[in-house]
């Protein structure tokens, strides 16, 4: 029973890294449509005001709709860290669904074993995993840029689910690449000997 597992165990790897992707791609969707990324607090008063501090509080996520057409007018020219953050999440969707679309094909319509898809899927789970973290560290840098004395903030949601993302990510780049070694194959031989 053990050595079949092993001699099945690059197919299941590969639907193992398959189902880590599809995860991913759905973090992906809600760290970009909807789950707040940085829960600022305004303060309203200067510090030391007899009535105590009175701030509002302000949550930021990452694409904003546009109720009219009057605040597609309204671009900040200091928000180009935000460009490059929204142009990283972009390009990790992108690559995290052609990802997606080639384990799939691998799968399920690839009888032929080459490792150079082993080999492409691990380029492309390494690029995901690269442009999100990009992606973060450019939002982060844009809502460095506009702290100003007295604002605190927290993390949100969307920052921890981002990293949880990249793991998948890299996690299923790292099976791919221990089926481009063939390390289930070198496994599958050491079970023959003992």
């Amino acid at each position: 029973m053990g050595w079949r597992l092993l001699h099945g165990a690059k197919k299941i790897s590969r639907q193992v890294s398959l189902a880590l992707s599809l995860a991913g791609m759905v973090i992906i969707g809600l760290i970009t449509l909807g789950q707040p990324w940085i829960h600022f607090q305004v303060p309203l008063t200067p510090p030391g005001d007899p009535d105590g501090p009175s701030t509002i509080p302000i949550n930021t996520i990452f694409f904003v709709q546009c109720p009219d057409i009057s605040c597609l007018h309204e671009y900040d020219q200091n928000a180009y860290l935000l460009d490059f953050a929204w142009a990283f999440l972009i390009l990790a969707s992108i690559a995290g669904f052609c990802l997606c679309i080639m384990l799939i094909n691998i799968i399920f319509f690839t009888s032929s074993n080459l490792p150079v898809l082993d080999f492409s899927n691990v380029i492309i789970s390494i690029l995901t995993g690269a442009s999100m973290i990009l992606g973060i560290l450019f939002y982060l840098m844009q809502a460095h840029e506009y702290l100003q004395e007295g604002m605190t903030y927290t993390l949100g949601l969307s920052f921890y689910l981002a990293w949880t993302g990249i793991f998948l990510f890299l996690m299923s780049g790292f099976l791919s690449y221990l089926n481009y070694m063939k390390f289930w194959s070198i496994l599958a031989l050491q079970a023959i000997w003992t």
